[in-house]
């Protein structure tokens, strides 16, 4: 362990180097060739117009091997992916994606499997705060556990359990992290943080404007079979109990799995929303008090526990997420479709589900959800045209009108769809590392970021596949010049 944190430590020096530097983050990756589309709901593909430019797709790859994926961009450009190299390192870029380099806490749990702590990383749009939560465990330290163990495929995640967790924050665009430790907590795995404003009637924070949250499931790991929250009022540094989403006396009379909740999202004034898939419905629980109790409402056409599909083995269901004017959005995936509705009453009324999957696809997996400025919101995804394609292409789908009654959307592959990277094997299906979700955020200037898996080739006699972390976006690049051919004059 040692050897690995020294050559860590001798990539991270380098980065800082790099990052001192100061190089430009231009747009990087960039490829014309790969074509976006521009539509509306329901697959009405809109006509181009000889005036408007669509953007360009730019992808690139950072080169370290990852699993379950997440991603941000502080409000100056630094671009975080995680995990990379492997559950412990993060993968920091400062040109745009063009050079990466690994950065990690030095104080925190050491693990050499992956898929043992569920990493999630969340940049507060707000400050440029980043925040990365693992689930821990006291099994997963032991000395049979490392990655070349004797025990046969799967045995070594399955006696890593999960308990308690660990929240590291970085107020330097990622150079360095404090750590908050949890070990003992009640918690399991599939832990999420989020931030937001306070309340204002809420307590008020010290030393940082936003509220941290950590939520996860408890007291078990996948079984739970409850959902409980920790939240900060000092932007990450120490945790206290704030309360159980479910159960609870507020929840509807319906039964909710610990492993179909999902990522939770704070509006500008304060509210706390969890999205939640039970056996009769999908919910989204609001929370005024800052995470202690819940009001809970269902969302229109959602799907029970029984009817998502396309997510890995029951993992996960409905998602939700909230842009800078408090619009509050819900998605979930169909296995073909991947659907969009929205709320301005905070989730008592909806609006009519919108079909936003990419014109052609008919087949989606492992959509995550994102919302950034007023208007912005957006999808990451895999896909195929094959509806019995068994490996899939990485997407993503993003509007700045998704407040309006009839967005337009931009949608576009992020590698050729006839070369496709990537094979959902869900959490039985032995391969590692595996994807159980993959990552969407957008930075300060509406732009949506996907941190998806790249799978290179098959998987080994024992399981294991090579990954590498892909970043993908769209931007706006200047149009090409044209030359001019002078023709010369004789005499």
């Amino acid at each position: 362990m040692d050897e690995v944190r020294s050559a860590v430590g001798a990539i991270i020096l380098a980065g800082l180097l790099a990052a001192a530097a100061g190089a430009a983050a231009k747009p990087v990756g960039c490829e014309r060739r790969l074509p976006v589309t521009r539509h509306r709901a329901a697959d009405v593909v809109l006509r181009r117009s000889r005036h408007a430019r669509l953007p360009v797709v730019c992808v690139v790859r950072t080169g370290y091997a990852t699993s379950e994926s997440t991603i941000g961009v502080t409000a100056r450009g630094t671009i975080v992916y995680s995990p990379a190299l492997s559950e412990n390192s993060v993968a920091r870029s400062t040109d745009g994606g063009r050079h990466w380099y690994l950065t990690y806490p030095f104080d925190e749990q050491y693990t050499a499997l992956w898929n043992t702590d569920d990493p999630y990383l969340w940049v507060d749009r707000r400050t440029g705060r980043i925040f990365w939560s693992h689930a821990t465990g006291p099994s997963r330290t032991a000395p049979v556990l490392v990655s070349n163990s004797p025990l046969p495929s799967g045995i070594p995640t399955a006696i890593a359990a999960a308990s308690g967790f660990q929240v590291y924050s970085s107020a330097d665009e990622g150079l360095s992290w404090r750590t908050a430790n949890y070990t003992s907590a009640p918690t399991g795995d599939w832990d999420k943080v989020f931030t937001g404003p306070p309340p204002a009637t809420g307590t008020r924070p010290t030393g940082y404007p936003d509220l941290v949250y950590m939520c996860a499931n408890s007291p078990t790991e996948a079984a739970g079979p409850g959902r409980f929250c920790y939240r900060s009022l000092d932007g990450g540094i120490t945790f206290e109990p704030a309360g159980y989403v479910f159960p609870s006396q507020q929840q509807p009379a319906d039964q909710c799995q610990a492993l179909m909740a999902n990522n939770g999202a704070v509006g500008p004034d304060g509210t706390v929303y969890q999205p939640v898939t039970c056996a009769n419905g999908s919910y989204v629980a609001v929370s005024t008090d800052e995470g202690s109790t819940y009001e809970w409402h269902r969302v229109t056409g959602a799907p029970p526990a029984s009817g998502i599909a396309g997510v890995s083995a029951g993992v996960g269901g409905l998602q939700i997420a909230v842009d800078d004017a408090g619009e509050l959005y819900a998605m979930w995936s169909t296995g073909k479709r991947v659907m969009l509705v929205r709320s301005r009453t905070g989730g008592k009324a909806w609006k009519p589900a919108l079909n936003v999957t990419t014109p052609g696809l008919a087949q989606v997996a492992l959509a995550s959800l994102a919302a950034g400025p007023a208007g912005h919101v957006g999808v990451a995804y895999y896909g195929s045209s094959d509806p019995k394609a068994i490996r899939l292409t990485a997407y993503l789908t993003t509007t700045a009108t998704g407040a309006t009654s009839s967005p337009v959307f931009a949608s576009a592959a992020l590698n050729p769809p006839a070369r496709p990277i990537f094979q959902p094997s869900g959490v039985a299906g032995g391969v590692s590392p595996r994807a159980d979700y993959i990552g969407a955020a957008f930075d300060s200037h509406g732009t949506l970021w996907v941190g998806a898996v790249q799978q290179i080739g098959k998987p080994d006699a024992n399981g294991n596949v090579a990954t590498t972390g892909l970043v993908g976006h769209l931007a706006t690049l200047a149009p090409r010049r044209r030359h001019r051919h002078r023709t010369r004059r004789n005499g």
